[in-house]
């Protein structure tokens, strides 16, 4: 009964240890940011022939979505369908917290979606041809 103990107490300070350990080389080494192919290309897209509303939109995107990773990555990323871009913008709203609220998601959607319908139209076009029809 006695070994049973001991033993249980050396493993409970053992596991504790450990957790302070990964806890300590957490803080001292952030992780670094992944770099995706993506990041490399251009980072600003001309909005100067964008609708006003979009131009305002635009600047919302930049804004947000650089938080956390280079604006190049949206920019250049190969989504360009409606559903694409909701899943995305969705899946950046729940990692980023509370730093891109319900309204700015909206608006951020809002202006991908258009941005992929002008900016991107061949890649659009060509997904949308080839998007399976509804029944």
């Amino acid at each position: 009964m006695k070994r049973t103990i001991a033993a249980t107490v050396l493993a409970a300070l053992a596991l504790t240890g450990l957790i302070r350990a990964v806890q300590a080389q957490e803080k001292e080494e952030p992780l670094e940011p992944r770099i995706l192919a993506y990041d490399k290309g251009t980072d600003k897209i001309n909005v100067s022939k964008y609708p006003a509303d979009m131009q305002a939109k635009y600047k919302v995107f930049a804004k947000k979505c650089s938080n956390c990773h280079t604006i190049a990555r949206a920019i250049n990323c190969e989504f360009a369908l409606d559903d694409e871009w909701e899943r995305y913008v969705k899946r950046m709203m729940r990692k980023a917290g509370t730093l891109i609220s319900a309204d700015e998601g909206k608006q951020i959607f809002e202006f991908v979606t258009y941005d992929s319908k002008i900016r991107k139209k061949a890649l659009f076009d060509k997904k949308t041809a080839s998007a399976p029809k509804p029944q």
